[in-house]
């Protein structure tokens, strides 16, 4: 009884310890991975950079501002820290994480929209998951909003089971499962047609404002500023009827203002510049496709320098 025991022991200690090493492998594959949903992490851990002004936001953020026409304008050196389909609760820990890595840079960009001031979970979880092992504060931070189970968290390979296409990047770099896109410093733009059949089917659109989130966002600006970065808001533009569905506008702008007054911040607004009117330029209704995005930016870069936003050498 004691032999099997024994060989039930050993044959346990060897399934952990191969479950180990493929969580390793897969992990390691995917923290070297060039797809947008991995390297939107992997470029803030893998860099040695450490850059002058940094761009937070949602995919209205990674999408629309371009850190190459930023610094050719600027003179600067930029990246975007755009978290795809994430309200303030994951900007926050993921410009946090690029702070502990890289120091505090010297300016932030902090686009501000209908989505800012909510809470996201669930959506593109994977990404979290080659750090589970690697980078124990990041996903106990991210654990406040996304309840990884206990054994997501602690057993190995556990958390990719269900996920084909994650196994299939992490095994063989296959990436035919979904669509690849690169980054660069962070930022894709997308030459995506336009799509307004979403927008059609809203009878109303509404700006999240939530107590909570409004609440740590003040305590994230107050811990920002008191490093000594300067923090600028911009409402990167929309198309049109977007704006014409919204049920508490009015509301969104004193939310914002109220903020900004209070930690002496500029906004500055492009809901209303000639782009907004005009399909060209967007690929939905709150997304601007590669030629609005860059022509945004150039607007953008040239407006920071015109406010003298910039701190004077």
């Amino acid at each position: 009884m004691k032999k099997f025991l024994y060989k039930i022991l050993l044959f346990t200690c060897f399934i952990i310890f191969c479950a180990y090493g493929l969580d390793m492998f897969m992990s390691w594959r995917l923290r070297t991975n060039e797809n947008r949903i991995y390297a939107a992490w992997n470029q803030v851990y893998n860099s040695d950079l450490d850059y002058d002004l940094v761009v937070n936001g949602s995919s209205r953020a990674w999408t629309q501002y371009s850190p190459l026409i930023l610094d050719s304008i600027l003179g600067i050196n930029s990246f975007n820290l755009g978290i795809d389909g994430s309200a303030i609760n994951r900007q926050i820990i993921k410009y946090r994480k690029y702070r502990d890595l890289h120091g505090a840079p010297l300016y932030l960009i902090q686009n501000i929209d209908l989505g800012t001031m909510g809470y996201t979970n669930g959506y593109e979880r994977e990404q979290f998951f080659p750090y589970f092992f690697y980078d124990k504060d990041l996903i106990l931070e991210y654990d406040q909003y996304e309840n990884f189970s206990f054994m997501e968290k602690y057993c190995p390979c556990y958390r990719y089971l269900g996920y084909k296409d994650v196994l299939l990047e992490a095994l063989f770099h296959d990436n035919t499962g979904h669509y690849f896109e690169y980054l660069t410093k962070g930022y894709l733009g997308r030459w995506d047609k336009w799509n307004g059949s979403q927008l059609a089917k809203l009878d109303k659109v509404e700006c999240a404002c939530d107590t909570n989130a409004i609440k740590i966002f003040e305590e994230f600006l107050s811990e920002v500023t008191f490093e000594g970065t300067k923090v600028i808001f911009v409402y990167a533009p929309v198309y049109h009827e977007v704006r014409s569905k919204m049920i508490n506008e009015n509301q969104m702008y004193e939310m914002y203002d109220t903020i900004a007054q209070r930690f002496d911040i500029p906004i500055l607004d492009y809901n209303d510049i000639p782009m907004c009117y005009d399909t060209t330029y967007f690929y939905n209704g709150t997304h601007l496709k590669k030629i609005g995005a860059e022509l945004f930016t150039t607007k953008l870069a040239h407006d920071i320098d015109s406010i003298g936003f910039l701190k004077k050498k």
